[in-house]
């Protein structure tokens, strides 16, 4: 995200130059300027991608830990309930 930043101010620095300052370089041409935003657009969206794959990998990680976490307590439950028939057949 960083870099789309960076890109991001480069391109507002270069191809919306000041109209008032005085000028220091030839200014980028439309077409320039159009290039830099095709490639600043490719550059967000291969980021936006990685990210979205990212929060469905994550998504599933969580998914499957909590089908875990639901499969140990059903063990414990039966356990505890075992431990508890036991208990209440001794007496």
């Amino acid at each position: 995200m960083r870099a789309a930043s960076i890109s991001a101010a480069m391109l507002l620095a270069g191809c919306a130059a000041n109209p008032l300052a005085p000028p220091v370089a030839k200014a980028p041409t439309a077409d320039e300027c159009r290039a830099e935003v095709s490639r600043l657009h490719a550059l967000l969206a291969a980021e936006v991608a990685e990210r979205q794959r990212v929060t469905r990998v994550a998504a599933r990680r969580e998914d499957a830990m909590r089908r875990q976490l639901d499969a140990m307590k059903a063990i414990e439950r039966s356990i505890l309930e075992r431990e508890e028939r036991v208990r209440t057949e001794s007496r």
